[in-house]
């Protein structure tokens, strides 16, 4: 698990990647070393690492940042519009087109 980049004072290359890895992996993990500097560095389009240094730890698996999905918005819709969108079967497409047809709605009503 990726834990930090550390560049040289004033650079932003020829840093050193600190991974965290299970100490079983360890072995394992630094044969592949210059392949995970090559990966990484074509990621950031320039040699942004030039060393990885390895600890060894627990490895926790990476918590997921879903946030909350926003409550439906509870104006009406357009009546002209009502039907037309409850034939469409994806359901996010259909809330983001109830969406829309919910703010022309109000743009029409300050008319």
């Amino acid at each position: 698990m990726p834990e930090a980049i550390r560049f040289p004072p004033g650079e932003k290359s020829g840093g050193i990647l600190e991974l965290v890895v299970v100490p079983a992996h360890a072995p394992l993990i630094s044969h592949v070393i210059p392949e995970i500097i090559e990966r990484v560095n074509r990621f950031f389009g320039y040699s942004a690492v030039a060393r990885v240094k390895l600890r060894q730890g627990a490895v926790k698996p990476p918590v997921e940042d879903r946030r909350p999905a926003a409550p439906p918005s509870l104006k009406p819709i357009p009546m002209e519009l009502g039907d037309s969108l409850r034939d469409i079967g994806d359901p996010e497409l259909r809330a983001v087109l109830e969406s829309l047809a919910r703010s022309l709605g109000d743009n029409n009503e300050d008319k």
